[in-house]
Parts: C-alpha cells; sequence; structure tokens
C-alpha cells in the first residue's frame, strides 16, 4: 500500500508561492518546473515528556506542516508552514541536509514489507532539545509505527534507518533524560542552548 499523504488547503498552498516569489530563488534554472510533493503534518513532543513518560510519542502535538519541493521532478527543498493552520504564520525554506535526507528516508520507508503490507499516514517527529528529525510512519489501522530518522541524527541513533516505535521511544527516553540531566546540573543553564 502507499504512503498516505495530508492535502494542503488552497490558503496554505498560496502562502508557498508568495514565500518562494519573494526569495527570489527558486526555480533555481529559468524555465524549470516547480511542484508540492508529500505535504505531511509536524508533530514534537517535549523533553520533559520523553524522559518520563511511558508511551512519550503518544503526547506529541501538531506545531505544523511540511511539503516538498521539487524542481523538474526534483526535490530542491522542504518547506514548513508552522502553526495547526497551514499558511496562517507565513512559510520557511529549508534547503539544507533535511531535504535530501527526507528522499533517501522515504525510500527506506517504502522498501520496508510494514509500509508495504499497511496502511500508513507520513507525519515529521522533531524533538528540537534532542536536534532531531525523524518520518514518521503512523499505522492507520493501529499497527505500530515505524520511524526514519533524518540526517544529520544526534548519536546513538543512525540516519535513514527504520525504527519500531518501542525502539525510538526507548533511545529518545534515554537521550532525553541525558540532555534533562544536564541542564539540570549546569551553571547557567541559559548557556546550554535550547
Amino acid at each position: 500500500m502507499p504512503i498516505v499523504t495530508s492535502e494542503l488547503p488552497r490558503d496554505a498552498i498560496e502562502t508557498v508561492r508568495r514565500t518562494l516569489s519573494a526569495t527570489g530563488r527558486f526555480p533555481r534554472r529559468r524555465g524549470a518546473a516547480l511542484s508540492l510533493s508529500s505535504p505531511h503534518p509536524i508533530f514534537t513532543v517535549e523533553l520533559e515528556r520523553l524522559a518520563t513518560a511511558d508511551r512519550p510519542l503518544d503526547a506529541a502535538e501538531l506545531v505544523g506542516w511540511r511539503v516538498l519541493l521539487e524542481e523538474d521532478k526534483r526535490v530542491v527543498a522542504a518547506v514548513e508552514l508552522p502553526g495547526a493552520e497551514p499558511g496562517k504564520a507565513g512559510a520557511l525554506v529549508n534547503r539544507g541536509a533535511f531535504a535530501q535526507s527526507t528522499v533517501v528516508a522515504l525510500n527506506t520507508a517504502e522498501r520496508d514489507e510494514r509500509v508495504g503490507s499497511q496502511r500508513v499516514e507520513l507525519r515529521l517527529l522533531r524533538v528540537n532539545a534532542l536536534y532531531l528529525l525523524a518520518l514518521w510512519l503512523h499505522a492507520a489501522d493501529g499497527e505500530e509505527d515505524i520511524f526514519v530518522p533524518l540526517a544529520p541524527v544526534p548519536a546513538p541513533l543512525r540516519a535513514e534507518t527504520v525504527y519500531e516505535r518501542e525502539n525510538l521511544e526507548a533511545e529518545l527516553s534515554e537521550m532525553a533524560r541525558s540532555v534533562a540531566e544536564s541542564y539540570r546540573d549546569a551553571e547557567r543553564p541559559d548557556e546550554l542552548g535550547s
């Protein structure tokens, strides 16, 4: 079965168009065709929840939407639309490593037998405190979700590798406890970053 993606409202598409036009960077080649693909919601989980809760991803909150920008059918960027209503808070264009890693991660996910045998919804998990982005393939029928971290990824996770939910939650919880402990023990936690 194919990976199911969400549909962006017309207002969101117009916001993306205005943002791309304002940057003046797309299309990169004269006459190139631009298109949007694979729209998906972005979810996040607070560090404290990851550090202390069982099944912390149950508490993931919708914080925005993301879509891939293609130029002549080749992904050249990712566009993020912050907020629960895509397009209301503008759009941000990311031409960095995460955009290309998304393509590799999608290809990796499509080869996984669980994705081929069940209906999954494409999402993105963002954990800012751990510097983590991961594709989240949410099982529509209640089966276990799978995740594919995007490069660059914090150790000990491996980029573009499929993780079952239980394994990813265990790794994230351990990482979150370590980061939370660093904040508690720091003389000046404000200097540690966010």
